[in-house]
């Protein structure tokens, strides 16, 4: 028995992942456990993001200077 549904677009792949990925930071927002990026195979990007160093002058939080 074959499905008669067509192959979703790029556009609809890529929403359902949206979907997924907002789902889930939502919830671990929500409940207060665990990390989202590791949940989501993110560890070294979460990793990465504590150690983030802006490499432009200016493009971080520091006020400029002038």
């Amino acid at each position: 028995m074959t499905d008669d549904k067509p192959e979703p677009t790029a556009a609809e792949k890529v929403t359902a992942a949206m979907d997924d990925f907002i789902a889930t930071v939502l919830r671990h927002l929500r409940t207060g456990l665990g990390s989202p990026l590791e949940e989501l195979g993110l560890q070294k990007s979460q990793e990465e993001l504590q150690n983030w160093r802006p490499d432009i002058p200016g493009a971080g939080t520091e006020p400029e200077q002038g």
